[in-house]
């Protein structure tokens, strides 16, 4: 009886491998060489919130979430250069 139980142990444990191995197999992977989507934020100089850097707007050396806001940040900093 026990050597039954034994190889009736066996058979399950072979059958329950080879189910786990064939799920893991149809679960889709992502390519090793190609790497994750990830972008970088900047903070707007104007309101302070982060966006991303390849939307943001680029203007007298500072980076912007709007071009409203490149332009609010360059009246306000320009004028008060000229006073």
């Amino acid at each position: 009886m026990s050597k039954l139980l034994f190889w009736i142990v066996i058979i399950l444990g072979i059958v329950g491998y080879v189910v786990y191995k064939r799920r893991a197999r149809t679960v889709p992977r992502l390519p090793r060489d190609k790497p994750l989507d990830t972008f970088e934020t900047i903070r707007c100089a104007e309101c302070g919130v982060f966006t991303a850097k390849n939307k943001a707007v680029m203007r007298d050396g500072h980076s912007f979430c709007s071009w409203e806001h490149a332009q609010k940040w360059h009246d306000r900093h320009s004028s008060s250069d000229h006073s």
